[in-house]
């Protein structure tokens, strides 16, 4: 992982660990950064990249206005 993904990481880490505490899900030996490993897999994110250019797109329309 590189410094940007570790930055991105921590903060999603950071973000989620209220909610989940509250559900008792200890961040710990949650292994989430190995989810976050599909670029590695491009078969894995043919359907998110579409997912991701479609939200691009719809943001850029719906802040243009």
């Amino acid at each position: 992982m590189n410094n940007h993904q570790n930055a991105i990481f921590h903060q999603i880490t950071n973000f989620l660990k209220t909610p989940l505490a509250l559900l008792g899900v200890d961040l710990k030996n949650f292994q989430f950064n190995k989810i976050c490993h599909f670029a590695n897999h491009p078969y894995l994110c043919k359907g998110l990249t579409i997912k991701k250019l479609v939200l691009k797109k719809s943001a850029k329309f719906r802040f243009t206005k």
